[in-house]
C-alpha cells in the first residue's frame, strides 16, 4: 500500500521541487510564449544600373571622295564590330534619286552587295517607271557592312542618321527614296507603315531634299501584292520628265 502511494506520487511528481504558485495536476500545460524575433532587416541591394558604352563621334570627312574611303577604310566605323566586308556607294553626284537602304545585301557566294541580282533588276524597273535610268542615279546603304542578325542596335541610330544626313548632303540628289523599315526609323523616326502616309523632306547642310519611304524590292518580290502600293509611293515624287 505505502509502496503504491509512493509510486503515485513519484508519477504526480509529490517528490520534486515546485514553485510556490500552486498548480493543477491534470491541467493542460501553459503554452510557451513564443518570442518573435524581428525578421533581419531587408537587404536593399543598389540596383546597378547598366551603363551604356558612350558611342564615340564619328568624324566626317567634308569631301565625297574622302568621305567614301574613309567608308571603306576607317577602323573605328560602327559596323567594323560586325564584319570587315564593306560595300561602297555607287552613282553620280547630284543624281535625280538617291537610294538608301539600311545594310548591304548577302550574295549567293557569301559576298556583299548593294541590292542583289533580282532585288537590282527590280529597282531598276521602278526608277524606270519615274524616268530615272542607271546614269541619273546613287545607290548607298546607311551601314556599310551587314550585322549578323540582319539588326542595328539603336544606341548606334542616331550616329547613323547623322552620317547618312551628312552623305546626302556631299550627293546632293534632286529627290530620295528610302526602302525598308529599319531604314525609315533611323532617317526619318518612323516606321515604315507611317512614313510611307504622306511625302517627307530631308534636311541636310546643302537644302532640302523630298523623299519617300517604301517597300525593299526583296519585300515585293516575296509580296507582288505590294507593288501596287509601292507605285503609289513612287508617285508622291515629283516626275523627273516634269523637272
Amino acid at each position: 500500500m505505502i509502496h503504491s502511494l509512493q509510486n503515485w506520487w513519484s508519477l504526480a511528481g509529490v517528490d520534486l521541487n515546485y514553485a510556490d504558485q500552486p498548480t493543477a495536476l491534470l491541467a493542460e500545460e501553459p503554452a510557451t510564449p513564443v518570442v518573435e524575433t524581428p525578421p533581419p532587416a531587408a537587404v536593399t541591394e543598389q540596383a546597378v544600373e547598366k551603363v551604356m558604352a558612350p558611342v564615340a563621334e564619328e568624324v566626317l570627312p567634308t569631301d565625297h571622295e574622302a568621305f567614301v574611303a574613309w567608308l571603306a577604310n576607317d577602323n573605328g566605323l560602327i559596323e567594323a564590330n560586325w564584319s570587315r566586308n564593306r560595300v561602297a556607294p555607287q552613282g553620280v553626284l547630284e543624281p535625280e534619286v538617291m537610294v538608301i537602304s539600311a545594310m548591304p545585301e548577302k550574295s549567293q557566294n557569301s559576298g556583299l552587295q548593294l541590292f542583289n541580282p533580282q532585288n537590282q533588276t527590280l529597282l531598276d524597273k521602278m526608277l524606270s517607271a519615274i524616268g530615272c535610268d542607271s546614269e541619273q542615279r546613287y545607290l548607298a546603304t546607311i551601314a556599310v557592312s551587314a550585322s549578323i542578325d540582319g539588326r542595328i542596335d539603336e544606341q548606334h541610330w542616331s550616329s547613323l542618321n547623322k552620317r547618312m544626313l551628312h552623305h546626302i548632303g556631299l550627293v546632293r540628289p534632286k529627290r530620295v527614296i528610302c526602302f525598308g523599315d529599319l531604314a525609315s526609323k533611323i532617317i526619318f523616326g518612323e516606321d515604315l507603315l507611317s512614313a510611307r502616309k504622306n511625302k517627307q523632306f530631308i534636311n541636310h547642310s546643302s537644302s532640302k531634299t523630298e523623299a519617300i519611304v517604301t517597300f525593299h524590292p526583296r519585300i515585293l518580290i516575296e509580296r507582288p501584292l505590294f507593288k501596287a502600293e509601292a507605285w503609289k509611293d513612287l508617285q508622291m515624287l515629283t516626275r523627273i520628265s516634269a523637272s
